[in-house]
């Protein structure tokens, strides 16, 4: 017989829960699941007969947890009463209580306890203890060894649990003498499982009567009361044929459990009678008294890890001593062992260990000694060559001085120079040695302008950190893009162009033609013509920049033209025809480029025509000149 709920099967997928109860040779399975808040539906009822159709039914179904009913005939059932104090301390209470009433005779796997909820107006809590004695004698069938086993007697209480009827909660079974009773009392409630002579039906309800009358004069019921309950229990067991279990349930009970279960009918009593133990099992599983509800029919194989194992292991006093014995010797030994172990490997992989280790050391006190310098002595160089390089175009310095640890000074001439003013020239050289966070406090002054414009200035600034390293943008870097390019018009790119061409050595260069003139001009002891224009005695004029003297001294020189020697009075080299430039030679063309290089950096100004001339012949000898290469 299958009966199936209305409610759904869909949200019980992933956590179907399975009861069982068996009852002779057939089996009631019971299949339910949990919401969120713990509130359990019944999804299906399905009776089975035999152990093989239960294996089968349960295979289909693969429920995630099965439970199964444990008759009151196998089980030990013992009540007490408990304080209402902390659910902690009640549980301890509990557990030793069950030590002093089993002494220890069930393991732990076939015992469970749990206090029972209280009613309202009851100052104390009943403790259920049951144990499942391993000399009792019952047939469990395969499918069910890794079931959990809840007794019939749990299932009593949970259905009880919280109230308080004034009739008993009764389940007999004929078939293995299965006798199980809750009674209420003043102080709570009573339950008690055994077993009855079931030989035959008078000798059964014999028993049942007796253990009624039993449980409540034990509890202080008066003797009307009781008279009055062996009656009314005499009265529903002739009512009832006793080939198949019975289960009296008050309607306060079934009232109860309606509303703590979803998919159970209200008024169906044929129905409580077959499935109310089932129902009491899966209150216990999802409620309060779960405890109840974990004994198993075999000890649980524990499969400890490695470590688990190890100290096991270590309980053994004449390991202990073994293992405390390696570990002084480790402590004594060990460091020294671990020690020659790696000095070994680096040897090995490190032949020149000691050379390297030397190298190491005297590095580091380079290190110390660059550090300690750095405080006390400046790279007059580096920063002379940061103030140059901050220079605007239009700006000659006269003098510098630096002296570590003062202000630097200079003096210098501003002229007026592409549509800026020499005053625009010297803020802008303030502003420049301001971005490169070597100096502050940049201050300046100069004289009135002159007839032309040009000024005259005094220029002081502190040194802040004079080993910080500016990174220049190549228009600003006249390391890269020197001043001599920029006169002539010479872009960074091309002066890479140049770069990659490579110039002669060795061989190359004692058999050029322009290597030939001047073993000529060696023999004949000559000495080289001086270009036209060659200034041969320094005209006093403005200064271009520092040329001798050290630093912390001013240094002054004088010329009357800074661009004297590279002006319009040096060679400026023929025209040379595109065809004959194709035609060249490796060597040829170099000495050309040589010739036109050098012509380019000596072009007058405002001399556009000739520049671009140049330019052109440069690029077409540098093409030549990777031809023949290649």
């Amino acid at each position: 017989m299958s009966t199936q709920s209305t409610h759904s099967n869909q949200n019980g997928k992933d956590n179907l829960i399975a009861i069982t109860q068996r009852v002779g040779k057939s089996w009631r399975c019971l299949f339910a699941s949990a919401n969120e808040n713990g509130r359990p539906t019944v999804l299906e009822t399905v009776q089975v007969e035999g152990d093989g159709a239960l294996d089968a039914l349960l295979q289909t179904k693969h429920p995630t947890t099965v439970y199964s009913i444990l008759p009151g005939s196998s089980t030990v059932c013992r009540t007490t009463t408990l304080p209402d104090v902390d659910l902690d301390q009640m549980n301890q209470a509990l557990r030793l209580q069950a030590e002093s009433k089993f002494l220890g005779g069930t393991p732990d796997h076939r015992r469970t306890m749990a206090p029972l909820d209280h009613t309202a107006g009851e100052t104390n809590r009943v403790g259920l203890i049951v144990a499942w004695p391993e000399a009792s004698v019952l047939s469990v069938p395969t499918c069910l060894n890794d079931a959990f086993f809840i007794p019939d007697v749990g299932s009593i209480a949970a259905l009880l649990d919280g109230f308080r009827p004034t009739e008993p909660i009764l389940y007999a079974d004929p078939t293995d003498g299965t006798v199980t009773i809750a009674l209420s009392h003043a102080n709570g409630a009573a339950l008690r499982a055994t077993r009855e002579d079931a030989t035959s039906q008078p000798t059964f309800i014999e028993g049942i009567i007796r253990i009624t009358r039993e449980t409540a004069t034990i509890h202080n019921h008066t003797p009307a009361f009781t008279d009055s309950l062996v009656a009314n229990v005499q009265v529903a067991l002739a009512q009832h044929p006793l080939d198949t279990p019975i289960l009296m349930l008050p309607d306060v009970i079934i009232e109860g459990v309606v509303k703590r279960i979803q998919g159970v009918p209200r008024d169906d009593r044929a129905w409580w009678n077959i499935w109310g133990i089932v129902v009491g099992g899966l209150l216990a599983a999802t409620g309060s008294l779960q405890s109840l509800t974990t004994m198993k029919l075999h000890a649980p194989i524990l499969h400890p890890s490695a470590t688990e194992r190890f100290i096991k292991k270590c309980d053994d006093k004449s390991i202990a001593m073994k293992l405390a014995i390696a570990a002084l010797i480790l402590l004594a030994f060990g460091p020294a062992i671990v020690s020659g172990v790696k000095l070994t490997l680096l040897e090995m992989m490190n032949p020149e260990l000691q050379v390297q280790y030397d190298k190491v050391v005297e590095i580091r006190k380079q290190q110390i000694v660059y550090k300690e310098l750095g405080k006390s002595v400046w790279p007059m160089t580096k920063i002379v060559a940061d103030i140059i390089n901050n220079v605007p175009i239009g700006i000659d310095i006269d003098s510098m001085r630096i002296n570590v640890g003062e202000p630097i000074s200079m003096k210098g001439r501003a002229r007026n120079e592409d549509g800026k003013s020499a005053a625009d020239l010297v803020a802008q050289m303030q502003e420049n040695l301001q971005a490169t966070g070597m100096f502050k406090d940049i201050q300046f002054s100069y004289k009135p302008a002159e007839t032309y414009g040009a000024r005259e200035f005094d220029l002081w600034a502190s040194v802040v950190d004079p080993l910080k390293r500016p990174r220049y943008s190549p228009a600003k870097d006249f390391g890269h893009w020197t001043y001599a390019m920029r006169e002539a018009g010479i872009d960074p790119d091309e002066e890479s162009d140049l770069t990659e061409v490579p110039m002669p050595t060795g061989s190359d260069v004692n058999d050029s033609p322009m290597d030939a003139a001047n073993r000529d001009m060696r023999t004949l002891g000559g000495e080289p013509p001086a270009f036209v224009g060659e200034i041969e005695e320094p005209i006093e004029g403005r200064a271009t920049g520092p040329r001798s003297g050290g630093i912390g001294s001013e240094t002054k020189t004088h010329t009357d033209n800074p661009y004297a020697g590279r002006g319009g009075g040096t060679r400026i080299p023929d025209p040379l025809d595109p065809a004959l430039i194709a035609v060249m030679s490796e060597d040829e063309a170099r000495i050309s480029l040589t010739d036109v290089t050098e012509g380019l950096q000596h072009v007058s100004r405002g001399d556009d025509e000739t520049k671009k001339r140049l330019r052109d012949e440069m690029h077409l000898l540098i093409d030549r000149l990777k031809e023949t290469q290649r």
